[in-house]
């Protein structure tokens, strides 16, 4: 069952990614909804029961990130109406506090790399201010406050992430921190194609941002649910 929902969720992806490259909105409205509800289910079933409040916060974000799914898509299909974007933001948010939430309840989180030697974790505080700059002047007033503490929240996830290099298996750790970071590449593609339209211009936006978005999720999926199977086999 566990893998036939891994062919469904590519064949999902597929057929969402081109609806997003032929601009279908029925194709998109059916299959959008349904991304992240499949990998969630096989994320359930590959881990059950699940044991443990890493495998619980990480079954939460994907879970979030449906509604975030859906409310985001509301923007720019169907009712079209740019108050979805907030609360698609505030739920992708909720995502991303259940990931990093799981990051840190991993197992002696407390003694990884960046809790010992938090220097390491420069490169993300130097991403961290440099999309927040290059944002800054095309974010709407009221947006900025949500904008920024969204942005933080994804830097710390990525940061809780890598803090677990000592723990995890090398394809695991680059598995899982390649997810990541393809999700913060479809995140910071969103934000500058909304809110730095002017200065910047990205061909096929949507399609990249689904394309990089779907495989990262999909990739910290698949790698959290190594790392725990690791972690309960050990």
């Amino acid at each position: 069952m566990a893998r036939a929902l891994l062919r469904i969720f590519l064949l999902l992806s597929l057929l969402n990614l081109y609806g997003e490259y032929s601009r279908s909105e029925a194709l998109i409205l059916v299959t959008k909804p349904l991304l992240l509800t499949v990998l969630s289910l096989w994320f359930y079933l590959h881990l059950r029961p699940l044991r443990g409040r890493f495998p619980r916060f990480i079954l939460a974000g994907l879970i979030f990130s449906i509604g975030g799914d859906v409310l985001l898509m509301l923007v720019e299909n169907g009712p079209k109406d740019e108050r979805y974007f907030l609360l698609g933001l505030g739920s992708f948010l909720l995502a991303q506090l259940s990931y990093l939430s799981g990051f840190l309840q991993f197992p002696e989180a407390k003694q990884g790399q960046v809790a010992r030697e938090p220097w390491r974790a420069w490169p993300f505080a130097l991403f961290l201010a440099a999309i927040i700059i290059i944002l800054w002047p095309g974010i709407p007033a009221p947006m900025k406050a949500p904008v920024a503490v969204y942005a933080f929240a994804i830097v710390s996830m990525g940061v809780a992430a890598f803090n677990l290099k000592p723990f995890l298996e090398p394809r695991v750790f680059v598995g899982l921190m390649s997810g990541i970071l393809l999700f913060l590449l479809s995140d910071s593609l969103i934000a500058l194609n909304k809110f730095r339209a002017d200065a910047v211009s990205i061909p096929y936006a949507r399609l990249f941002i689904m394309a990089t978005y779907l495989l990262g999720q999909y990739w910290i999926a698949r790698h959290a649910a190594l790392a725990w199977k690791g972690e309960t086999a050990g």
